[in-house]
Parts: structure tokens; sequence; C-alpha cells
């Protein structure tokens, strides 16, 4: 188990370190100069040698390997840098901003275990009926419809039309339903296929053939050993898609005017806020390899038979 822990935290290391390059990379080499972005905000009519000093009291004028170093050394020490547009240290505003995103990710991750488990289960035991397959049909125009559509459809229906919730808002538990649900729908639509054919597998199995003979209840079989050996895997889904929901939430904050740190990330981009770009997605990137590790780590504990002698799944 340790061993297993220590090599998924060297593999974890790497892949983060990867993700730093590529961020840092692709962060620079947009045709838009952050400095000129920078001085264009703050200084009426910048002239080209102001633009300059800026860029060069910002850094921007060193190689880009140098850049990166001295990047990488001030987050290894706990500084992701001075936000372009705030003013303030980017770690600071991404702890005043990731409990928003927070709050809406668990939101929607509760609908998704809510929805998930009982439209599988019952999909699954009553194969082809007229439930499985309106569940079918629900679940692929689900997983269909682009995050950001169902946005301002869930907007226009239940906040134009049907005024229930607000249009922007932030802070009661109704300003929570609309962005949780357009977060939940198609993470909810891919888990319930998922489950469903995990569950179809699982029932074909010699164990299920044998409680059969047994005389054990339907239910019980189900229940008991059926959807038990059916969870392992999704619970490594779910802490997945706990990571694609935080990652993701970029589009649908933005939508809703949801103040987290996916909207934060999209301003970033637009005003080419290089050391905030960079900060978010590394938080973003250790979040979600850690939430791939605490999902292994789950099945290693529901089942340690996993783990072989080398300590290795």
């Amino acid at each position: 188990m340790f061993r297993y822990i220590r090599n998924r935290l060297l593999g974890l290391i790497v892949v983060l370190l990867g993700v730093t390059i590529l961020t840092f990379v692709f962060s620079n080499i947009s045709s838009v100069d952050p400095a000129e972005a920078y001085a264009l905000r703050h200084i009426l009519n910048p002239t080209p040698n102001q633009i300059a000093a800026i860029r060069t009291e910002m850094g921007m004028d060193l190689p880009l390997y140098r850049q990166y170093i001295n990047w990488i050394g001030g987050c290894l020490q706990g500084d992701l840098g001075t936000s372009l547009i705030t003013k303030n240290p980017v770690s600071a505003d991404i702890a005043h901003k990731m409990p928003a995103t927070l709050k809406v990710v668990m939101m929607a991750f509760f609908w998704v275990v809510i929805f998930t488990l009982p439209v599988s289960i019952l999909a699954a035991v009553y194969k082809d009926s007229i439930f499985d397959n309106i569940a079918k049909f629900i679940t692929i125009v689900g997983i269909s419809i682009p995050n950001f559509w169902l946005g301002f459809i869930l907007l226009v229906a239940f906040a134009v039309n049907i005024p229930l919730f607000k249009v922007v808002g932030y802070g009661d538990f109704k300003s929570l339903i609309l962005p949780s649900l357009t977060i939940a729908i198609p993470i909810s639509s891919m888990s319930i296929r998922l489950f469903r054919a995990t569950i179809l597998s699982n029932m074909n199995q010699d164990f299920v053939i044998y409680a059969q003979a047994r005389g054990i209840p339907k239910a019980r079989i189900i229940w008991g050993h059926v959807v038990k050996n059916s969870l392992p895997p999704m619970i490594t889904v779910f802490c997945q898609y706990l990571g694609y929901m935080i990652a993701g939430s970029a589009i649908v904050e933005s939508v809703f005017s949801w103040p987290g740190i996916g909207s934060h990330l999209v301003s970033a981009i637009v005003g080419r806020d290089l050391p905030t770009i960079n900060g978010c997605v590394l938080v973003i990137a250790v979040i979600f390899t850690l939430l791939n590790l605490l999902a292994d780590l789950l099945n290693i504990v529901i089942n340690p038979k996993m783990l072989n002698e080398r300590g290795e799944i």
C-alpha cells in the first residue's frame, strides 16, 4: 500500500510538472501582449516605451524558460504571483473564489448521485421496458447537449418564462439549483449509461446464477450482490467526475455569473492575466489528480486484493 501511494505521488508530480509547462507555454504564445493589455487598462494611450518598461518590470522580457523557472520557483514557495487585473496575490484570489465553485460542484455531485443510482438500477433490472427506453432517450439527449446551451435553456425556462429563480444571484440555496443542474445533467447521463451497463454485466456473472439456485430473493441478489460489486468502478468514475466538474465549471459559471474560480479563469484569459491563468490551471490540475488518487485508494480499501505483491493495481 505504501509503495503504491509513493509511486502514485511520484507520477502525480510528473503530471503536474507537465501541466505547468504546457499551460505556461500555451499562455505565452498568444498574439496578445500581456504587457500591452496591462498598459491599456491602466494608461491612457500608452507609448511603446511605457509598454516596454512594463514588460521589463514584469519580467516578460526574459527568455521563456527563465520566466518558467522563476514562476515554478515561486510556486514551490507558495507564491503563485500577483494578478495583473486585481493586483492581489493569485493565491488569495483563488482562495476567495474557490468556495463558490465548491458549493455549486458539491450540489451538482449530489444531483449526480441522486439521479444515477436509482435510475441505473431500475433501468438495468427492467431492461428494455418503457422506463428503460425513456431513460435511454433522456440520457442520450443529456449527453449530447452542451453545458452552455443547457444553461441558457434552464435560464429561459425557469428564470424568464417561469420565474422560479433569479437570472443572476449568489448566496442562497435557490441560486445553486440551476447552475448545479447544468453541470450535473450531462454527468448524470453518462453515469447512468455506465452504471446500467456495469449492473447488467454483473447480473450475468456466475455468482448471480449460484445465488438464484440457492433460492435467494431477487431483491436481495440485486442489492446485496450485483449493486455491491458494481460500485467500485463507479467510485473511480464519481471521483473523476468531481475533477471534471471543477475543471469544466468555467462556462457554466460564466453563463450564470457565478463568482467562482471558473469564471475567474475566463476573466483572466480575456484580460491576458498570465499569473492568474497559470495559477488557476495549476490549482485545478492538483485537485483533479488528487481526486483520481483518492478514487484508487477508496477502491483499494473496498477490495484490498486489487493490489499485487509489487504494490500495483
